[in-house]
């Protein structure tokens, strides 16, 4: 997909039921978001708190889950570049098509909110090559992109310009994280060497574009990683009210996903025919008596 110079548009996910919704809708590929696994696994926010373990086995079953690839947030990679190497084995071992690392201190901070700082280029170009190794040992076709967070710290020409020192270290693809305006969405594709990711977060820092003009505008890959997470929160949010102030949910179902669908969302119809398969005839006969 990548190679294909095809816009990949991947929505983001925060665990494997959302993951699995992704692809139920028809898109080719889903993004991680290490945003939505903070607030999904801690009720916390993004600022450095899920630890290693956790997002790797987060990685791990969101990958399971689906038949689409999974793009995964990296964040710092945990560590130094040795760290970085690491990262990435265990990002492939779980089923990852692909991630970013950035260039953020850790503790890092979502890309869209204030306080970040920045590691050095030259800290940030020993990461890339300890990925790109740890890549080419374990699957070459893992895709490893660069995320810099310098606008907010240092400028829009420095990000430019940390960017396509990432891409001539190895990255695949850049990632330069919160563009302002729209005219630093509309640049960015034209004066980095590589492909570039943009990242549409609702209500933050950086303008919504429809995806046709991100494709025009000659990015590879646009993630939309929060769209899931909030409508979820919302959603949720809504209906605890309603049940609340009436006591009951009849009134609220319309805006749910119906038993049985659900149950097929999830695969029950699978696991009742290897059921078939497997176990005896008469426990099967017992198990879905009046069924």
């Amino acid at each position: 997909m990548f190679e294909s110079k095809e816009l990949v548009v991947a929505p983001g996910a925060y665990d494997a039921l959302t993951a699995k919704l992704v692809e139920y809708t028809g898109f080719k590929a889903v993004f991680h978001t290490g945003y939505g696994t903070a607030a999904s696994l801690l009720g916390q926010p993004d600022v450095g708190l899920v630890c290693f373990k956790e997002m790797v086995d987060r990685v791990s079953y969101m990958a399971r889950a689906v038949n689409i690839p999974l793009l995964a947030d990296g964040d710092t990679g945990y560590g130094n570049a040795i760290n970085v190497y690491r990262t990435v084995k265990e990002y492939i071992w779980a089923g990852a098509s692909g991630m970013f690392i950035e260039d953020q201190v850790w503790p890092k901070r979502c890309g869209h909110m204030e306080g970040k700082e920045l590691i050095s280029v030259e800290e940030m170009i020993g990461k890339i090559k300890a990925a790109n190794d740890a890549r080419n040992e374990e699957d070459p076709d893992f895709l490893i992109g660069a995320r810099t967070d310098a606008i907010a710290v240092y400028g829009f020409d420095e990000a430019i310009k940390r960017a396509n020192v990432y891409a001539d270290a190895g990255a695949d693809f850049v990632f330069v994280e919160a563009p302002v305006s729209e005219e630093q969405v509309r640049k960015i594709p034209r004066l980095v060497k590589v492909p570039a990711m943009l990242n549409l977060i609702e209500d933050a820092k950086t303008p919504l574009l429809p995806i046709h003009e991100v494709r025009e505008l000659g990015y590879g890959i646009v993630v939309y990683p929060l769209t899931t997470l909030y409508v979820a929160a919302r959603s949720v949010l809504d209906a605890l009210r309603s049940l609340k102030e009436s006591g009951v949910t009849t009134e609220y179902m319309d805006k749910m996903i119906a038993f049985k669908e659900f149950a097929k969302l999830i695969g029950l119809p699978e696991v009742r025919k290897m059921e078939d398969m497997y176990l005896p005839e008469a426990e099967v006969k017992k198990k879905y008596k009046g069924v």
